[in-house]
């Protein structure tokens, strides 16, 4: 593996000492599970914290959702939803976080999605989405203040009761060499 850095250490040992301790921090949480796995464990500068914060719009996020509507639904009824690509919503800043975030409006996009049909009031919802994007006020609307939503797009009363983050997916920080 080669390891690039930019720390304040004092010597080629504490250097080394700080390389090991990473690698083997790494192998310590990657052995603990089976259900995570972390790889190019580094030191990062500031500037490339910076570097990727800047582009955290780029981000996509993938998600796995529950669904229940209030009607009976059945596969055909939530097939289009799979033909959905770049759909663009708007959304006022949600109810539940608006005590520690300004008031906006803000543009998102959800990229694509899958459904799953699961039973006559269930289904399963797969999105990529913009990062930044508030799943549940997507699927249940926020009392009007995500213009459209799961709910607004069926024509039903819509709520998330299951949500999985399937993957955050930006490129960083750097790869290692093995």
């Amino acid at each position: 593996m080669t390891w690039k850095s930019s720390c304040f250490c004092n010597s080629v040992t504490e250097l080394e000492l700080l390389i090991v301790s990473l690698f083997l921090l790494l192998q310590k949480i990657n052995n603990s599970s089976n259900k995570i796995q972390v790889r190019d464990l580094q030191l990062v500068t500031r500037e490339a914290i910076g570097h990727m914060k800047e582009g955290e719009e780029e981000k996509t996020k993938t998600y796995s959702a529950l669904i229940w509507t209030n009607k009976a639904i059945q596969k055909k009824d939530i097939d289009f939803l799979n033909d959905v690509k770049d759909l663009k919503i708007d959304q006022k800043t949600p109810l539940r976080v608006l005590h520690r975030r300004p008031l906006a409006v803000r543009t998102r996009i959800i990229h694509s999605m899958e459904t799953r049909y699961v039973d006559e009031h269930h289904f399963r919802l797969y999105l990529k989405t913009q990062a930044g994007t508030y799943i549940k006020e997507f699927v249940h609307g926020d009392f009007g203040r995500t213009k459209p939503n799961i709910g607004s797009l069926m024509n039903v009363t819509a709520d998330i009761l299951e949500l999985d983050v399937e993957s955050v997916d930006v490129d960083w920080p750097p790869a290692l060499d093995d």
